[in-house]
């Protein structure tokens, strides 16, 4: 019988404070940490170095360095990216407020951090491994963390999430693909999800870092339980796109309840992948009142940004945090009165949660958590 597994350490970093990035072809607001970009310009300081600071701190590092366990210990970042933005400057506007080159390269590939991070802070021996799977990479990391831990002789898996969000290229790609929020719109529309009104989303820094042990090498009090986690594709000939049936996410979320033996009935909290763009909007929620009834539904993007691949397991933390005080935070922004799809803050409910991520290239991801 596999041993349950449960999260004792995690770390979130996001912001609710935005700025205006003028100075590109693509002018949009982000959620910043403007500290991330000192001294970038002389090429020595790395944004994504800099945001993991945040989330890797010295209680967690002195946990997992001072408590051993007797079996296997792991590395997962989840990047995203194979290598993240910056490295040539990507200068789409000379004097970009963003734009700057690193000198190291070969430092800024998602490989590389992680195998260095490993070693030097967490003296991993046992197993590294990235994962480039968008903006589902830290929860569709997490199936990784049930095998290796239920398979493998694995006791702890440490999980870093994150990713260089605000830079030219990714501001470029999505503002290009009218998917993120352009500044020209201010004022027109604003971020939320699961709106006939209001839509879309900023993107946003952040950074995740969890720590995952099997219950027999347990070492101290756990946050939550991880009761299951499954990820998914769907039938489609557009790996940039969804089904508007929402087929992935529903593969996925069965595959997960299949694998936690849970039913419906049992999970009555759901963190959304929550973009709040129209065809997510249409297949998320297709998917989720396709299997459920009694639920309420929360999304943290229109608060906090899009922070791609820290997203799915860094809005799970905050969800956490959130329910220690009471509630179920409502979508911000939303302009009708909702009781699922929450358009107001609402009393936790006992259950499971069930937390979603979507990623492009035709990823869905779905974990279940006890809170503790």
């Amino acid at each position: 019988m596999s041993d349950k597994i449960y999260l004792t350490h995690y770390r979130t970093a996001c912001t609710s404070h935005t700025e205006v990035i003028e100075d590109h072809v693509y002018p949009q607001r982000v959620h910043l940490f403007p500290e991330t970009y000192n001294d970038v310009k002389r090429g020595y300081s790395y944004v994504p170095h800099t945001l993991a600071k945040k989330v890797v701190d010295q209680a967690v590092v002195d946990h997992v360095l001072n408590n051993p366990v007797k079996g296997k210990t792991g590395f997962i970042l989840a990047a995203g990216s194979q290598g993240w933005a910056g490295v040539t400057g990507a200068k789409l506007i000379e004097d970009s407020r963003l734009s700057y080159q690193f000198k190291l390269p070969m430092v800024c590939l998602t490989n590389i951090y992680a195998g260095t991070t490993a070693s030097k802070i967490f003296a991993v021996k046992d197993y590294v491994s990235t994962d480039a799977s968008a903006c589902a990479s830290s929860l569709k990391v997490l199936m990784e963390v049930q095998n290796l831990i239920n398979n493998y002789g694995f006791d702890r898996i440490i999980v870093l999430g994150m990713e260089d969000a605000v830079n030219n290229s990714t501001l470029e790609f999505f503002g290009q693909a009218k998917a993120s929020l352009l500044f020209k719109d201010e004022g027109k529309v604003k971020p939320s999800a699961f709106d006939s009104v209001n839509a879309g989303f900023n993107i946003g820094q952040g950074a995740v870092l969890g720590v995952f042990e099997k219950e027999s090498a347990l070492t101290t009090s756990p946050e939550a339980e991880l009761v299951g986690a499954y990820t998914s594709a769907e039938d489609c000939t557009n790996p940039l796109g969804q089904r508007p049936d929402g087929e992935g996410y529903r593969k996925s979320i069965e595959g997960c309840m299949h694998y936690a033996k849970v039913t419906p009935d049992q999970i009555k909290i759901i963190k959304t992948h929550g973009t709040g763009t129209a065809t997510n909007n249409t297949s998320e929620k297709a998917a989720i009142t396709s299997i459920f009834d009694d639920f309420v539904a929360t999304s943290y993007k229109p608060k906090i940004g899009h922070t791609l691949a820290a997203s799915g397991l860094m809005e799970t933390g905050l969800l956490l945090d959130d329910m220690r005080r009471g509630i179920i935070p409502g979508i911000l922004n939303r302009t009708e009165d909702d009781e699922k799809f929450l358009s107001k803050d609402a009393p936790v409910r006992d259950g499971l949660i069930l937390s979603l991520a979507a990623g492009m290239g035709n990823v869905y991801s779905s974990a279940i958590f006890r809170a503790l």
